[in-house]
């Protein structure tokens, strides 16, 4: 079976890594993109393990120079929905177009459904029996280039979206970016791990789930669930494997910030993520950092010009930079789109690359 997994942009290699160190095959990487190839158990494992990818979708069908509305029918009515579609299930359509004639996504989406009700109904006319109390269907038609991909929605809702965040804060950061942070920083569990404005308290959770190695998907919901040709043993065979890999140990993480009401949401979802006991939530200003000597590793996402004026956003990154100057032994990670930043650090400390915090173009500035 042939799968599509899509990321964020700029982390395809570590997406690429994480399917490699699984000994799955891999075809083709793209901006965005990863196609490989596995048995059908694979559905369940990248679902349930995914850190940092967005959705996996099942490969139903391709081909290039697909120009034309006739060629779209053609290509989407080749499948055997039969297979894959469960009868009186809700089937959805969902279109993205890059580069490609067919520019028009509500009629590509309109043509897709079409093709699927006429092979359901074996072109009879009669219209597809659709129950809304059904689990959904989502087909998502790709074109890139005038090359389409007809494919199936395996994950359902993105799977960034955890089970732990009963609630949360304004623009909190995304969970498969603060797994994608700590994967970058390299963090040795033994050591230290501070996030010293957590604001985005996702960082620390996410450090501790990977330590702990806690499937990200152990109690969320996949649409796969309701699928026939998925048996539901192999999803309940996946999860008692992944809790039997959960590693029973206390981990020193330290998060702090200034608001109370964050550091309360932070405390129930780092109790729903079991990991509460591994993390050490305190109500602490940024500036009393430069008084104390800190070491080992730092991840942080402090705020930027969306949340604060720009005079107090420069004192606060006046502030880290004086963190980072002074402690010399700690591995540091700082991600924001706050552009000033670069006058502010000594540039020949750190490196950085490109990240996407939600539609935000962002930099993670890492110690050199």
């Amino acid at each position: 079976m042939k799968y599509l997994l899509t990321t964020s942009a700029w982390i395809e290699a570590i997406a690429k890594n994480e399917i490699m160190k699984q000994g799955w095959n891999i075809l083709e990487v793209k901006d965005r993109l990863v196609f490989f190839e596995w048995e059908i158990d694979l559905i369940v494992k990248i679902n349930l393990w995914s850190r940092v990818w967005n959705k996996l979708y099942l490969v139903l069908n391709e081909a290039e120079n697909v120009d034309n509305f006739d060629k779209l029918y053609d290509l989407v009515y080749a499948v055997n929905w039969k297979n894959y579609i469960n009868r009186y299930y809700p089937v959805i359509t969902k279109a993205t177009s890059i580069k490609s004639d067919l520019i028009s996504t509500p009629a590509i989406q309109k043509i897709t459904k079409k093709a699927i009700v006429d092979k359901m109904t074996n072109k009879s006319g009669k219209i597809m029996p659709e129950e809304n109390d059904k689990p959904i269907f989502e087909v998502f038609s790709f074109f890139i280039e005038n090359k389409a991909y007809i494919l199936l929605n395996t994950s359902g809702e993105t799977l960034y979206k955890r089970w732990y965040r009963a609630d949360s804060w304004e623009a909190p950061i995304k969970e498969s970016l603060a797994a994608t942070l700590v994967i970058l920083s390299n963090w040795k569990f033994s050591e230290n791990f501070y996030d010293i404005t957590c604001w985005s308290w996702t960082i620390a959770i996410e450090a501790v789930m990977f330590a702990r190695n806690i499937a990200p998907g152990l109690n969320r919901y996949f649409s796969f669930e309701n699928w026939d040709f998925v048996p539901a043993w192999l999803l309940e065979k996946e999860k008692k494997l992944a809790s039997e890999k959960i590693f029973d140990k206390i981990y020193n993480v330290i998060a702090s910030d200034i608001d109370d009401k964050v550091l309360e949401i932070a405390k129930k979802n780092a109790k729903n993520a079991w990991v509460l006991d591994s993390i050490t939530f305190i109500n602490k200003n940024l500036r009393d950092y430069k008084h104390e000597k800190i070491s080992w590793t730092l991840v942080s996402n402090p705020p930027y010009w969306l949340r604060l004026k720009d005079d107090d956003l420069k004192w606060i990154y006046k502030d880290i930079n004086i963190i980072l100057d002074k402690n010399k032994d700690l591995k540091w990670w700082i991600i924001t789109s706050y552009s000033e930043f670069d006058n502010i650090i000594n540039s020949s400390k750190f490196k950085k690359r490109k990240l996407y915090n939600w539609n935000e173009m962002c930099y993670f500035y890492m110690k050199k």
